[in-house]
């Protein structure tokens, strides 16, 4: 028993991954235009994944949380490609913009699967 239950645990497991923090877009309502700063949004919303200085003297703060999930059927030898649902993945990103004097303009968000 214990030499089928292990590997099938394992391969059950071995399914997930993910990177970043899902953003809780809640928060995103407590930063008020004009007013809220980039330190403020950094309190609030953690450390960005990203930080783009644009040509116009904006900056963007980009937060992403990516997902890769495998269908632990995929894994069985011979059999996995047809019995499997394969690897499905998503990607959730909020860009947090503020102006040039650094005063929070607006957000945008966008998710692929």
């Amino acid at each position: 028993m214990k030499r089928f239950l292990i590997p099938t645990l394992a391969l059950l497991l071995a399914g997930c991954a993910t990177q970043g923090a899902r953003m809780d877009t809640s928060k995103l309502d407590q930063l008020k235009p004009g007013v809220s700063t980039i330190d403020d949004a950094e309190r609030l919303l953690g450390q960005p994944q990203s930080v783009s200085r644009h040509p116009d003297g904006s900056t963007t703060l980009g937060y992403q949380f990516s997902s890769v999930q495998t269908d632990g059927k995929s894994m069985i030898p011979i059999v996995g490609g047809f019995i499997g649902k394969g690897t499905t993945s998503s990607v959730e990103y909020t860009g947090v913009n503020f102006d040039k004097a650094g005063r929070y303009t607006s957000y945008s968000s966008y998710q692929h699967q």
